[in-house]
């Protein structure tokens, strides 16, 4: 062996980033990888020992401030070495150095910076490392300095080769899939868990003890970036407690816990959200070993802990990890804005146990499976089947029935149109608590649960109100950083009718008619389609605004979610569709919901909500062109507007009135003057005395004397209305009288202000027709009449509608075929 050893960097492993680990209780647990491959800078390097049986090898070097510095110190390892160890030293005031090694195989050990040195060898390794044949060929030790000096870190690493005759190799028992003889029912797990083989302080036979003290049927083993834990089992196996495998795999940018893993499969670290399809490559991997992808503690606020890969390939999102904290309140936030969004991920709670003053278990999951199986238990978490505790003391029955039909969490429930659904959670141990069903409308029912820790929350809603129902048990006791603490989370049941859009989207098709001065209608037909040769638009929303120059300009959300513009008048298109670009400037922006207002200098604004719920606005200049969205302030200047519906007015004094359902579930307004500045968000009191106002829909218009009005539907899928006067004060919300009943009952709205002070509103009623109403400016109503179809006659079936004002008194309806 020569006694000046550089690295050679064709020798080093393939290249990509890593990630380092999270910030918790105030202490950085270093676990991550390596980013772009470099040689180490050695500034040293020689070796010792030669002609005996240990020979080492000494290399120095510093790394420069920063923590996106990860290299790798190549060594040769000749045949006849049994085992390998290293020793590192770094100047600590400096910063951390994380620490790995890579063999002619590939993975064969990671610490982090929990660590400083390791041995490898057949027969055994430190805990973090896998034993394994001691491989002649090239090895290298990852280093990843974290340095937060500004003159850098110096560091040391030791490489000692041990020379000798082979040693046994070391055994593991496999571990069982199935726990015998446990059929179908509700069992206990925590699937988030750290041993002594990363920066955890138990060993596995303790966490197995504090798993059944907890009273867990299961448990997953998650150690950070390492495969060790599953190849350490030796005649310690569990019987009555299933076991599986796992890693936390910790990048730079999320955590995320693969869970099912075969024992020795290591899952790599080594990019990041610019590596694109590096993540859904290994999560594909994950799912084709019937594994579970997990995305831990997504919101943490810590270095590398928040969560950058989207949610395409995760199967479920940790919202609430270990104890109670702000940051679980702002996953469990961002996760019922996703469910309002239609995005089926599922819930979990893991208690993230790292040292023994850390509770196993708590929280964990109760998990509805056919069998306490690996198959089972994994199949359940990814559908939802299950709901979150904070110990094995609670326990919770959430159902929802229509008819005959009955569903739990996780499970869909078919409902007809006009079914009731009635929704019950039946809650146990959790004395002095109150229990909250939330639907994406917010919250719909609340119940004070007393000492006894027993209580019953009962709920009815409408088959097309709401599209799932979740509950939440809560202790009203400040935590660290909440003033709540959660005790129970249920994963949503959903309702089958409820799903945007309710037929096939690629059927549906965006429909415009207009309405004369007087009240003659022009036959209902299709715009022609985006793309040549197309006789219609598919399209799930629609939006329009009357311009001064008689035209109307447009709004279409297609099947993918991109938000399309054209411009007609009369029968005419007077400009092919227009892909509307997002607030970065790409064409792929994707949206839920869109509406659009024409002012008198020719300007347009759009408002817009994102599927990730944050709502945009911009101005169309009166040429045509799009500056580009900006996102909504929010209730601080820094913060943005999150809405699942929205809707925009134009005023008479240049100004604009915006309207939107809140993530809150709650309705807000606010004023957006000709400057260009915002008001604050003002919360519309609801009908009858109610704090807020909820519901599915929304619409507003601004009137000729600078008032403006307010369609929407409620809870109970019946349309109120409201006036704010040019003062700023509200009328409150009254119900306009039905077609044949005292009040209409509806599944979408549009309003529009006409020039004689009078506005027009259209809905798609119960059964699914458009029907249109006058609302006079002496506050009389005329009669709700359909609007006729295409034949100009017989009906016409919608799933959505909005309506624009001309100058002449023109009205101009834009609908979505109900397919």
């Amino acid at each position: 062996m020569p006694s000046e050893h550089l690295p050679n960097a064709a020798s080093e492993p393939a290249p990509g980033v890593d990630r380092r680990s999270l910030l918790r209780l105030g202490t950085l647990l270093a676990a991550g990888g390596a980013a772009a491959l470099v040689p180490a800078p050695i500034a040293y390097a020689a070796t010792s020992g030669q002609g005996t049986d240990t020979v080492t090898t000494t290399y120095r070097g510093r790394a420069p401030q920063g923590n996106d510095q990860w290299a790798y110190v190549a060594f040769d390892v000749p045949a006849g070495v049994q085992r390998i160890s290293v020793a590192t030293s770094h100047d600590a005031a400096a910063g951390i150095l994380d620490l790995g090694v890579f063999g002619p195989s590939g993975f064969r050990g990671w610490s982090g910076g929990e660590r400083s040195g390791f041995t490898v060898s057949a027969a055994d390794a430190t805990p973090g490392y896998v034993p394994g044949p001691v491989e002649p060929g090239g090895w290298s030790v990852i280093l990843g300095p974290m340095v937060g000096a500004a003159g850098g870190m110096a560091w040391q690493v030791d490489v000692t080769l041990h020379l000798g005759e082979p040693l046994p190799p070391a055994q593991y028992d496999v571990l069982p899939a199935e726990v015998p003889g446990r059929g179908p029912g509700w069992y206990r797990g925590d699937l988030h868990l750290h041993s002594v083989h990363s920066d955890g302080k138990r060993t596995v036979d303790e966490i197995v003890a504090a798993a059944r003290e907890e009273g867990l049927h299961f448990i997953a083993t998650s150690d950070h970036n390492t495969s060790s834990t599953g190849v350490t089992w030796r005649g310690n196996v569990p019987g009555d407690l299933l076991v599986v495998n796992a890693e936390e795999v910790t990048t730079r940018h999320g955590h995320w816990l693969a869970v099912g893993l075969p024992q020795g499969e290591w899952v790599d670290w080594r990019y990041g959200p610019a590596d694109q399809g590096v993540f859904d490559r290994h999560a594909r991997r994950v799912h084709s070993l019937g594994g579970l992808t997990i995305a831990a503690h997504p919101l943490t606020p810590a270095a590398g802990s928040f969560w950058e890969f989207g949610l395409d390939r995760v199967d479920a999102l940790e919202v609430w990890n270990g104890p109670w904290t702000l940051d679980d309140a702002a996953n469990i936030a961002a996760w019922h804005v996703m469910l309002c969004l239609g995005k089926r991920v599922a819930a979990v709670g893991n208690s993230d146990a790292h040292s023994h003053s850390d509770a196993v278990g708590r929280p964990h999951n109760v998990v509805y499976a056919t069998s306490l199986s690996t198959p089972a238990v994994l199949d359940a978490l990814r559908r939802g089947r299950s709901y979150a505790v904070e110990s094995a003391a609670v326990t919770v029955d959430f159902t929802a029935r229509a008819g005959g039909a009955v569903a739990g969490p996780g499970e869909e429930l078919p409902l007809s149109f006009f079914d009731a659904v009635d929704v019950t959670l039946d809650v146990k141990g959790a004395p002095d608590t109150v229990a909250t069903l939330y639907t994406e409308w917010g919250i719909m029912a609340a119940t004070c649960i007393d000492g006894s820790g027993r209580g019953q929350l009962r709920w009815r809603g409408w088959g097309r109100a709401s599209l799932f129902a979740r509950a939440e048990v809560r202790r009203l006791k400040p935590a660290s950083t909440t003033l709540d603490q959660l005790v129970a989370l249920t994963n949503p049941v959903w309702f089958h009718s409820a799903q945007l859009p309710p037929y096939d989207v690629e059927q549906r098709a965006l429909f415009h008619t207009e309405r004369r001065p007087d009240g003659s209608w022009s036959s209902m037909r299709p715009l022609p389609g985006a793309t040549a040769g197309a006789a219609s638009f598919a399209g799930v929303q629609s939006a329009a605004a009357g311009m001064a120059d008689g035209s109307v300009v447009v709004l279409g959300i297609a099947p993918d979610n991109g938000l399309w513009l054209t411009a007609v008048r009369g029968s005419t298109t007077l400009r092919p569709w227009q892909r509307v670009a997002g607030p970065d400037g790409s064409a792929a922006f994707a949206v839920r919901e869109a509406d659009i207002a024409a002012f008198p200098d020719g300007t347009c604004q759009i408002v817009v909500t994102a599927l990730d719920g944050t709502a945009f606005h911009q101005v169309r200049r009166a040429d045509g062109g799009l500056p580009g969205f900006r996102a909504l302030p929010g209730f601080t200047p820094q913060s943005r507007w999150g809405a699942t519906k929205v809707s925009v007015a134009a005023m008479p004094d240049g100004s604009a009135q915006l309207l939107g359902y809140c993530t809150d579930g709650a309705m807000y307004h606010c004023v957006r003057g000709r400057s260009g500045a915002w008001t604050a968000w003002g919360r519309m009191a609801g009908y009858g005395g109610a704090p807020t106002f909820s519901g599915p829909a929304l619409a507003i218009t601004g009137m000729p004397d600078g008032s403006s009005q307010v369609l929407a539907i409620g809870l109970d899928g019946i349309v109120y209305h409201q006036q704010r006067r040019p003062d700023g004060s509200w009328t409150g919300f009254r119900p306009p009288r039905g077609v044949t009943t005292a009040t209409m009952g509806a599944s979408a709205v549009g309003i529009a202000g006409t020039p004689d002070g009078s506005a027009q509103v259209v809905a798609v009623g119960l059964d699914g027709r458009v029907w249109h109403a006058v609302r006079r400016p002496d506050g009389s109503w005329t009669p709700f009449a359909q609007v006729p179809g295409p034949n100009g006659r017989d009906p016409f079936a919608a799933g959505q509608v909005r309506i624009a004002a001309l100058p002449d008194g023109t009205t101009h309806v834009t609908a979505i075929s109900a397919g």
